[in-house]
């Protein structure tokens, strides 16, 4: 019986300007567990990284999607 595909996240980060957006997208219903991996990612590796701390002072907004059951990747060559 083939092995379930594991679950994935996917954060993405709108361009510099006034109203920085982080979106973060995640299939189904997310496991306690998940949100704090996406949190830690979210706070170490994206927010630290464009402001140089790992606060919310208001720069960005994050906004989470998590009403659709599955992801396809479509991988687009090249």
């Amino acid at each position: 019986m083939p092995e379930p595909k594991a679950r994935q996240a996917q954060i993405f980060v709108g361009a510099k300007g006034q109203n920085r957006t982080v979106r973060v997208s995640l299939p189904g219903k997310p496991r306690p567990e998940e949100i704090a991996r996406i949190e830690r990612v979210l706070i170490n590796d994206v927010i630290k990284r464009l402001t140089g701390c790992a606060c919310l002072s208001g720069l960005i907004d994050v906004i989470w999607e998590k009403s659709f059951e599955k992801v396809i990747n479509v991988q687009l060559g090249g």
